[in-house]
């Protein structure tokens, strides 16, 4: 019964920011939020994403080897990583 309320609570106000117009800027704090608990910018999960999402040969070691790259041009930019001021001043635009 708790979660059917907490669920329902949560699909209101969810509805509630649609309506007002308000979701986009809350749906972006969020975002930025998460990112910052997981230690990454928009900047470096994207590029994780764009490097790692699609593999390009079914073949194990090239797929490790682009996960791996994708790791670590990410982490340059993420949190702790040479780039990250440059992560974060880009990640503000995007």
């Amino acid at each position: 019964m708790l979660r059917f309320l907490l669920e329902l609570t949560l699909l209101l106000g969810t509805l509630f920011l649609w309506v007002t117009g308000q979701l986009d800027p809350v749906q972006k704090r969020l975002q930025e939020i998460l990112l910052d608990v997981m230690g990454e910018t928009k900047l470096s999960y994207g590029v994780k994403k764009s490097l790692t999402g699609k593999k390009l040969i079914e073949d194990e070691n090239l797929s490790m080897i682009q996960n791996t790259l994708g790791g670590q041009v990410s982490g340059v930019f993420g949190k702790g990583g040479a780039g990250h001021g440059l992560g974060v001043g880009l990640s503000k635009k995007l």
